[in-house]
């Protein structure tokens, strides 16, 4: 299966931004398209996962897996909140994200820096995505 990610800070554009706003420094705009010419199945979940860190971002809403059908050329999309709730100083900080369509692919990853997060990182704090759809917004 081949697919394509991109993973950018808001506001959702055609092209990847070169950086998150200052408004929502903690929100990315993810996606996954298939590359190929058949329809294959992903997750309706996204997998994201933060630097070397335990555990993927939640679901909002809360669901459970269940399959995401992908027609050829297609682009699913997905919002991420990497900052929910208050963080406290614990809140951890990372140079890389990954990101995958399905939890049984390896995924991309993304460094901090490609992505246009702060030099000191990606904040994490109780992380959530939404589920993939089909349109950016």
């Amino acid at each position: 299966m081949a697919l394509a990610y991109v993973v950018q800070g808001e506001p959702w554009q055609k092209e990847p931004t070169p950086s998150p706003t200052p408004q929502h420094p903690d929100v990315l705009r993810i996606s996954a398209t298939n590359r190929t010419t058949k329809p294959c199945v992903i997750d309706r979940i996204p997998t994201v996962t933060f630097g070397d860190l335990d555990g993927t971002a939640e679901p909002d809403p809360p669901t459970e897996s269940a399959p995401y059908h992908l027609a050829p050329g297609s682009t699913a999309y997905a919002t991420v909140h990497t900052v929910t709730g208050r963080p406290t100083p614990s809140a951890r900080t990372v140079d890389f994200i990954t990101v995958a369509a399905d939890p049984s692919h390896h995924g991309r990853r993304f460094d901090a820096t490609a992505i246009g997060a702060p030099p000191t990182g990606i904040r994490v704090w109780t992380p959530t995505t939404t589920w993939w759809r089909p349109t950016p917004a």
